[in-house]
């Protein structure tokens, strides 16, 4: 499996309006990869994608204060087909 899950933040949100979804992706997966998973899970057509990597800051533990190394987060951003939509991302407005 390529996907991890779908990102969900305010900024991520605002970007799934106009078309636009975040997914946190494997470390070891290419563009192809995931543009094959995308259009395979949710049955849509992917026009635009990109790809990045957020390090993550080495944290400092233990009574030496070793620095360990922690994961970094890759993510893809995808752009779909004008009029297709993932049902993930879309909030119902509650008044």
């Amino acid at each position: 499996m390529t996907l991890i899950k779908p990102i969900i933040t305010e900024k991520s949100m605002v970007c799934a309006r106009s078309g636009r979804y975040t997914f946190a992706v494997v470390k070891g997966v290419n563009k192809y990869q995931v543009k094959e998973a995308v259009e395979t899970a949710f049955k849509v057509n992917v026009t635009h994608l990109n790809i990045a990597r957020r390090h993550v800051p080495a944290l400092r533990t233990g009574t030496k204060r070793l620095a360990g190394n922690s994961s970094c987060l890759k993510y893809a951003v995808v752009k779909l087909k004008t009029g297709q939509s993932i049902d993930l991302f879309d909030l119902k407005e509650t008044k």
